[in-house]
């Protein structure tokens, strides 16, 4: 039996006629019948009230153990999926929605549907929808348009992942939302790369006093971030695993807590230790033999948190390796001492301003800013002047009190400079702050006190001051775009940050990007012919465009894989094609394949009608 439309299927389903097999995926349908019974009406739907900005701090809060851990994670993915238009989500582990970072034009339609941090996206509240979904099913869960119970949430397609900890903990789920038709396969694959990583980092913080033995299918995979983990206890109770592992060996999380080494190895730690110590060893199970090898707890010593310096230094580097690490991939190509120069400016209360153009990690860069400076654990607030609408931009920065003006929501907003009081305010694209605010937000450098709209007492606040931006400012200001005094208050020592094609050797940077991201780990390195592609592309979006491709590229391919031009995208592999030695080189690759032109295309890594125009044959 041929299979419906979704639209057919849907309407069928509605009436309570049965759907020929593959007509709707069994998750989606499965779903439309748990909010079929609970009694939600497709058409009718009334919204719960939106968190106040306090209920929404202390939800915030709560996760925040997890959150900043992710942060990293959640940034790059950001990144890789502002360009397509879309929207990033992060709700926690009731689906309420705590953060959304997005593209402009796809944020005015999230707002529309109530997609927005403080509501909740439940699917007994939300129907069937990619976050809450995900979370019933535990895993990952992708609705696209009509595949969303509720009419009113057809105009999205959602992917989205629910991330665990170590303990098979629920915590919360990543999702990117955007319009259905600019939702693909490449984009579900980037989500679940980022959870992959995130619970890693959960793994790797949460179970140091834990003996851990890694699984894979062969040796070389030990050392991958998609090997099975397993965390036992001195007693050789099992207390943390990850996803691969539990499916690895056929089991769920209750085996957590309740399982022992001996059950699953088939002989005692005490008896492993003695045999294998930590080498590689063959495990079987039922699902056949697998590669494992044991890493001993780490010793109490090596455990404690240093002491810090009263200059806010640690003597070690374990409280400052995500600066330190952040610093070492960006520091690839830049200015020697630039972030310590910033550093040193951001500590003495003298607000850093960043020119560069889009793209070249300036996002990046004031992560690595904040993470090494005396501020560190206080907050990192970031505002990009550029993304928010001008009509909001001003409610956005100082707040405003209930009944400020029509939509306010109750109990007022915050704002987001009293949010980093304490901490770092991060002005992202401020050459393109409305002329209007300028001198708002010149007064509060100046005199340190909010006053939000609507009325109310100014309240005192304290923060650091770094802006960015891809504009000449000197240039705005001569034009009478943007204030003089307003530049030279941020403008005491500009730092430039150079574009990627003026930082040296780009394949070296891709592959510290592509270390950064595992893939080092995972066997993925660059064959030469895609590095001297990397080195001559002249990367017009920066260090975010490099960075964007080496993730997706990353998501996509196997482990031990040797990246080539053929990996591309079509829009960049013609340009990846040789271009030294011109004809001379297609028709060698022609030879090579004895006139076959699809064959030798294919060896270039590009098409055959790209082969037959450079030798003018099209």
């Amino acid at each position: 039996m041929t299979p419906l439309s979704l639209t057919e299927a849907r309407r069928r389903f509605l009436d309570g006629a049965d759907l020929p097999p593959c007509s709707v995926p069994e998750s989606i349908l499965r779903s439309w019948r748990r909010c079929q019974g609970l009694g939600l009406d497709v058409g009718r739907w009334r919204p719960p009230s939106r968190l106040t900005e306090s209920e929404l701090s202390d939800r915030r809060d709560e996760n925040a153990d997890w959150l900043q851990l992710a942060r990293p994670t959640i940034d790059a993915l950001f990144d890789s999926v502002l360009d397509d238009g879309h929207v990033l989500i992060v709700a926690d582990r009731s689906g309420l929605i705590l953060d959304e970072m997005g593209h402009p034009d796809f944020l005015d339609r999230a707002e529309r549907v109530a997609l927005t941090p403080g509501m909740d996206w439940r699917e007994d509240v939300r129907g069937t929808n990619a976050i809450g979904t995900a979370l019933v099913l535990g895993g990952a869960a992708t609705v696209r348009g009509g595949e969303h119970f509720l009419e009113r949430n057809r105009q999205l397609s959602c992917t989205a992942q629910a991330i665990h900890d170590p303990q098979g903990q629920l915590l919360g789920v990543i999702d990117v939302s955007g319009q259905p038709r600019r939702l693909h396969d490449a984009h579900r694959l980037q989500v679940e790369a980022a959870v992959r990583h995130i619970e890693q980092r959960l793994f790797d913080r949460q179970t140091a006093r834990l003996h851990e033995l890694r699984l894979a299918s062969e040796p070389a995979l030990l050392a991958t971030p998609r090997c099975g983990r397993l965390g036992f206890d001195d007693e050789g109770v099992l207390r943390a695993a990850n996803r691969v592992a539990l499916a690895s060996l056929g089991l769920d999380r209750t085996a957590l807590g309740r399982s022992r080494f001996v059950d699953l190895c088939g002989q005692s730690l005490e008896h492993w230790l003695s045999r294998h110590d930590t080498h590689v060893a063959s495990l079987r199970h039922a699902g056949g033999v697998l590669s494992a090898r044991l890493l001993l707890a780490r010793p109490p010593a090596e455990l404690a948190v240093p002491q810090r310096e009263p200059s806010g230094r640690s003597r070690e580097t374990s409280s400052a390796e995500p600066a330190n690490a952040a610093a070492g991939m960006l520091g690839v190509g830049l200015p020697a001492g630039l972030l310590d120069t910033a550093r040193r400016l951001l500590d003495a209360d003298i607000p850093v301003l960043l020119l560069g153009e889009t793209g070249v990690g300036k996002e990046r860069f004031v992560q690595a800013l904040h993470a090494g400076c005396s501020r560190r654990g206080r907050p990192l607030v970031a505002v990009n002047c550029a993304a928010i609408p001008e009509g909001l931009i001003e409610s956005e920065l100082f707040g405003y009190e209930e009944g400020a003006f029509t939509g306010a929501r109750r109990q007022g907003s915050k704002g987001r400079l009293r949010e980093a009081d304490g901490g770092v305010l991060f002005l992202d694209e401020i050459g393109d702050m409305p002329a209007s605010l300028q001198a708002r937000l010149l007064r509060v450098l100046q005199e340190r006190v909010v006053q939000p709209l609507g009325g109310g007492a100014g309240q005192r606040v304290d923060v650091r001051i770094v802006a960015a931006t891809h504009r000449d400012l000197a240039h705005e200001v001569a034009a009478g775009r943007f204030r003089a005094d307003l530049y030279y208050r941020l403008g005491h020592y500009p730092l430039r940050l150079p574009p990627l094609r003026e930082r040296g050797d780009v394949a070296q940077i891709a592959g510290a990007l592509l270390a950064d991201h595992g893939g080092a780990q995972r066997g993925i390195t660059l064959s030469p012919e895609l590095a001297a592609f990397v080195r001559r592309y002249p990367w017009p979006g920066n260090l975010r465009q490099l960075d964007n491709l080496l993730r997706t590229l990353l998501a996509l391919v196997d482990d031990g894989t040797l990246l080539t031009p053929t990996h591309l995208p079509d829009t960049l592999r013609d340009d990846a094609a040789p271009q030294a030695g011109g004809d001379a080189a297609l028709q060698a690759a022609l030879a090579r394949h004895g006139g076959n032109a699809s064959a030798a295309a294919r060896a270039l890594g590009i098409s055959r009608s790209t082969l037959y125009r450079r030798l003018g044959r099209g």
